[in-house]
């Protein structure tokens, strides 16, 4: 983003939200088969929730001669089938940039789903595209923002923005009641619809 002026364009940030897409719909159903328990306990869980996407959080790579993005930094996944019950993460505690994460993941960092990674992909997406955050975070409590605010229509931030494609990500964005975008293959195949109409 640097190298290009502050944003990608349509082309550069969909190629690699794609990919990240497809390692997001695989880890949100790998079979995890060592997960422990706050029992001390192993059992057997089913999907990772990476609970920290963000740009920073991707990695860019060359694979004879085709760009590659993958995922970095699981350190904070978890089994999301079981997610709360590890005994790993304390109740209460909120981690990851606050201006990547749904609201839904402030209020209960410990019980995350796959949809609040998918949340996070819509918000790194509206960044590689505008270079700004989806919410307005000016002085005020970021975590605050996140509770009392909506992200801002992506249109709004950049008129240049496809209209289709601009509101599959103002959906994907939409964290009020819920999340609308269930899982990675939803959101890849709204962002796919909105390019070929």
């Amino acid at each position: 983003m640097q190298r290009e002026g502050g944003k990608l364009s349509v082309e550069q940030a969909l190629q690699i939200i794609l990919q990240v897409l497809d390692g997001l719909e695989y880890a949100h159903n790998v079979e995890v088969p060592y997960l422990k328990e706050a029992d001390s306990n192993f059992s057997q869980g089913r999907g990772l929730v990476h609970r920290d996407l963000k740009p920073h959080n991707i990695v860019l790579g060359n694979v004879r001669g085709a760009s590659v993005a993958k995922m970095a930094n699981y350190g904070l996944a978890k089994a999301f089938d079981i997610a709360g019950l590890s005994g790993q993460t304390m109740s209460g505690l909120t981690l990851g940039l606050p201006v990547f994460v749904p609201r839904q993941q402030v209020i209960s960092f410990n019980y995350m789903k796959p949809e609040m990674d998918v949340w996070a992909m819509a918000a790194t997406l509206y960044y590689m595209l505008t270079g700004a955050y989806p919410r307005d975070f000016l002085e005020r409590d970021p975590f605050l923002v996140v509770l009392q605010t909506n992200a801002v229509p992506i249109r709004e931030r950049d008129v240049s923005i496809p209209k289709n494609l601009a509101e599959v990500i103002d959906l994907g964005l939409t964290d009020t009641p819920e999340i609308y975008f269930k899982s990675s293959a939803q959101f890849k195949q709204a962002l796919l619809n909105s390019i070929s109409d």
